[in-house]
């Protein structure tokens, strides 16, 4: 088994093995997800999650024979930093377009018929398990820091290409938030508590707090959110992730992280100029 220890068979093995399990699981879990309300959703949620990180762990320790550090429990305190970032990044984007005449903000209603926390955290874990901790590390061991995020973000952009109401300016959109963003923040992170909590929040604060739609699948929240404008600005039908205020809100914060991976020498190198896998 030696050959999964090189970064190429690495690459293969776990995107064979580990993405295609993750993602089987990801499928059953959201569908019962999707059955429940807001509390029995949120945990059920919480203990799948639960259960997808221990898969991770068990196949890196016995299989892959590596460490887990972007999951070490030393790291954990990066889920409420990541939950405060994803959170004020919406809340940002919309205190802008509603400043800028595009956006009104009212009282909504309930979204314990959603189940929508539960939906978020889904989201957050399992995607982030697949996006970050398979596909873009593994790329990363094999092409480098530059060509694992651009690569990975064209990958997360395709895999949205059938949403509801998907654009070619949408999944542009989402390739520079959901991939070159958290991508960014991984490399100077190196945990993946970061990405699981900017990816939940992102997606909690649009749909269960603001009632809007999150990658073409409407929301319902505590507030209700009615966008005017051209879709270029608000996000249209898709929602505001396809908003130019929230790519360039995620440009500079991608930016800020990549500046930060650089300074303490967590920009990663092919795999044929450095001596060890990351």
């Amino acid at each position: 088994m030696r050959w999964l220890r090189h970064p190429v068979g690495g690459l293969i093995a776990e995107l064979a093995i580990l993405a295609i399990l993750l993602n089987a699981a990801y499928g059953f879990a959201m569908g019962i997800v999707y059955r429940l309300d807001a509390l029995w959703g949120a945990l059920f949620a919480i203990a799948a999650a639960v259960a997808a990180c221990n898969a991770y762990n068990l196949y890196a320790r016995f299989v892959a024979r590596r460490d887990v550090d972007e999951l070490a429990p030393r790291g954990i305190r990066g889920l409420g930093y990541g939950l405060g970032l994803g959170a004020l990044l919406i809340a940002f984007v919309v205190a802008i377009l509603a400043l800028a005449g595009e956006a009104r903000v009212g009282i909504g209603g309930s979204f314990a018929s959603a189940g929508l926390p539960g939906v978020a955290i889904m989201a957050g874990a399992f995607e982030e398990l697949v996006a970050r901790g398979v596909v873009l590390r593994n790329l990363e061991n094999v092409f480098g820091s530059f060509a694992a995020i651009a690569l990975s973000a064209v990958l997360f952009a395709a895999l949205h290409i059938g949403n509801p109401n998907a654009t070619p300016l949408s999944i542009t959109a989402i390739g520079i938030e959901g991939g070159v963003m958290l991508g960014a923040v991984y490399v100077a992170t190196r945990s993946l508590w970061w990405t699981f909590g900017i990816h939940a929040a992102w997606n909690f604060t649009q749909t269960g707090v603001f009632g809007i739609a999150d990658s073409g699948h409407p929301g319902q929240g505590l507030l209700r959110t009615e966008l005017a404008g051209p879709d270029w600005l608000t996000g249209g039908a898709f929602g505001i992730e396809a908003s130019a205020v929230s790519v360039a809100l995620c440009v500079i914060v991608a930016g800020g992280f990549l500046t930060h991976a650089h300074q303490r020498g967590r920009w990663a190198a092919p795999f044929w100029k450095r001596s060890h896998a990351i």
